[in-house]
């Protein structure tokens, strides 16, 4: 999935009106019937941000620029030298990056 933040063309800090004003101009500019792929994907970008229940969702389960929780969550591992984390050696490993 590409970010639906690019998109869309809104900051990460967007609010519930600008996401929906973003959307509701790039759906008149790609209808479904003329372009399908590029609604397809305006569509799929809304609904990753369309409030901040999902955008919250988004920043913490999806990929962020090609980096999946899986591959971030092994690279902590290899940091601390452990399987098992414990809540503030996550914390600390959050707040270095």
């Amino acid at each position: 999935m590409a970010n639906p933040y690019r998109v869309l063309g809104v900051p990460r800090d967007a609010g519930d009106e600008a996401v929906r004003d973003a959307y509701l101009s790039l759906v008149r500019r790609f209808p479904p019937e003329r372009a399908p792929e590029a609604f397809q994907r305006v569509q799929a970008a809304y609904a990753a941000l369309k409030d901040a229940r999902s955008r919250l969702r988004f920043r913490l389960f999806e990929p962020a620029d090609g980096e999946s929780i899986d591959e971030w969550m092994e690279e902590i591992r290899c940091e601390t030298g452990s399987q098992r984390l414990s809540l503030e050696k996550l914390r600390a490993a959050f707040r270095r990056r």
